[in-house]
């Protein structure tokens, strides 16, 4: 029982939080407080931090004073408590944040239900045995390497550029299987964290650093994510389970902007899922409204739901039938990235080259010609809103190929593709004003009406 036992602060945690830099974002993932003796079988979802949990809490917050910056956690209620406590030692006045990358299910989980079997067969020991050594995924559960890479990944972009600790509280499975995959060693049982005993990550002039224990391992390799096909299937998989469930009858494609998540690290506004056929479609949209969807006002190009923090787009169209030509659809070369699933688990991965190629060199470029020419005010609007979220360099070659496009065609079809941008695009980025002044027209005569870009002085 953890009351027969002197819990301490883990001698790991003084030492980092003295070594680790002051002037830079540092991201702590750390196991939650003391809690009672969890039964074999027992998953513990309810169970609080005791008495021990909250002064030990209570001490490591007094430690964290001046310094907490975010708070994240587990939305499991010890975890919950653990960051409550945590906040009000150190007298931070700051939100507390649900991630359920941290726990319930957690990022090493695509599907409880099924991943629960892996515990049952194999044991605590067993999972993270495999948590932190092997490379395939155990049924419902992610690819570990994947899974550990794209946590700190979102962990630091969570963080972002300010200086101080970033703390996300979940479970002992967690944080070793994340230490063991960033520092690159097979972490035994002798090597799981106590209570309040964490992993860091940080960023400085020689790279990524990871400190866990006595572990300290610098100039890890980067990018952590990226358009690698695990990275995309793995991102699929946890995003369609999150949303449309494990066991959906139909066949259809997660495709286009929601994978910029791999290169930012934070989650998607909404995700496109294309059916392959009406009869796919309609199973879709069913599956949604069953698992709670609640639909959305209505889009010019589909339906719309919100659903376990989501937004989920079914277009109207059903067509075309492949995942490769469905990427062939898109304009940007960002977006052509896509994986197809199938019944019973069965997924399939396509990426097109230009993606990768337009991150590597950092860049957004299209895919020529452009297949939605009539939406090219609405494609250049996404492209600097692209760069401007990845810090990518816009090139002035591919905005050229947009504005010949947009000045090749006459009046009408310019003053068409002018309302075409107004419905379907947030607006700014200069590009509704840029098409005026290749018209002779200024945005407040624009305003007037729509039909006078149509006019002979167009």
């Amino acid at each position: 029982m953890s009351s027969g036992i002197d819990w301490r602060i883990p001698p790991s945690m003084p030492r980092w939080l003295a070594e680790v830099p002051a002037d830079r974002p540092v991201v702590l993932l750390l196991r939650h407080s003391v809690r009672d003796y969890l039964p074999p079988g027992d998953a513990g979802y309810v169970l609080p931090i005791n008495a021990v949990g909250t002064q030990l809490g209570q001490e490591l917050g007094r430690m964290l004073q001046g310094r907490l910056r975010t708070l994240h956690t587990s939305p499991l209620v010890r975890c919950r408590q653990t960051a409550e406590v945590l906040r009000e030692s150190a007298n931070a006045s700051l939100p507390i944040v649900a991630d359920p990358l941290l726990g319930d299910p957690g990022v090493y989980v695509v599907d409880g239900h099924r991943a629960w079997a892996n515990w049952e067969a194999l044991g605590h020991e067993g999972v993270m045995a495999h948590l932190v050594s092997a490379e395939d995924a155990l049924v419902g559960m992610a690819r570990p390497d994947a899974a550990a890479r794209y946590l700190v990944h979102h962990m630091l972009a969570t963080a972002g550029e300010v200086p101080g600790l970033h703390i996300f509280v979940t479970h002992d499975s967690l944080v070793t299987a994340t230490a063991a995959r960033l520092l690159d060693r097979p972490l035994g049982v002798d090597a799981w964290p106590w209570y309040l005993e964490g992993a860091f990550f940080w960023r400085d002039q020689t790279g990524l650093h990871a400190a866990y224990q006595n572990e300290h391992r610098a100039a890890i390799t980067e990018p952590l994510c990226g358009f690698e096909e695990t990275d995309v299937l793995e991102f699929a998989r946890r995003e369609i389970v999150r949303t449309v469930g494990p066991d959906c009858k139909a066949r259809f494609f997660l495709a286009g902007g929601a994978f910029k998540t791999l290169l930012t690290g934070r989650p998607p506004r909404d995700i496109d899922l294309w059916a392959a056929s009406t009869e796919d479609r309609a199973c879709l949209i069913q599956q949604l409204v069953q698992r709670g969807g609640v639909p959305l006002s209505a889009r010019p190009f589909s339906e719309a739901f919100e659903i376990a923090g989501r937004v989920v787009e079914v277009p109207h169209k059903v067509e075309p039938s492949t995942l490769e030509e469905r990427l062939g659809h898109f304009d940007l070369a960002l977006s052509a990235v896509g994986v197809e699933h199938r019944p019973a688990d069965h997924w399939r991965v396509c990426i097109h080259p230009l993606a990768r190629r337009s991150v590597q060199l950092r860049k957004v470029l299209l895919l020529k010609p452009l297949a939605n020419w009539k939406y090219a005010l609405t494609t250049l609007e996404r492209m600097r809103r692209y760069a401007a979220e990845l810090d990518f360099i816009c090139p002035i070659d591919e905005e050229a190929e947009v504005w010949r496009v947009f000045e090749a065609q006459p009046p009408d079809m310019r003053a068409r593709m002018l309302d075409r941008f107004g419905q379907t695009c947030f607006g700014g980025f200069d590009v509704r004003e840029g098409a005026l002044a290749r018209c002779g027209l200024s945005l407040d005569r624009h305003l007037v009406g729509w039909q006078a870009v149509s006019q002979a002085e167009c």
